[in-house]
């Protein structure tokens, strides 16, 4: 199963960009340098107040298709 990690960081307001609707998806940029697209609601379960940051691993099938994203630090 592919693992990519990474480091993403929203500020609020881009956060409130999700919830009205104006933001669907975000680009993030691996470890390994590859451009990844991910849906935002992906990342909803890690939102706060100051928004987002953290480092986070991605699991994907073979596909590419999206399985977890989990927060590491």
């Amino acid at each position: 199963m592919p693992r990519y990690v990474f480091s993403a960081k929203l500020a609020p307001e881009q956060v409130l960009a999700y919830y009205r609707q104006h933001a669907t998806s975000v680009i993030v940029v691996t470890d390994q340098g590859l451009k990844i697209q991910l849906e935002i609601r992906h990342f909803q379960p890690f939102f706060t107040h100051h928004g987002l940051d953290g480092r986070f691993v991605l699991d994907t099938d073979h596909s590419g298709r999206f399985i977890r994203l989990e927060k590491i630090i």
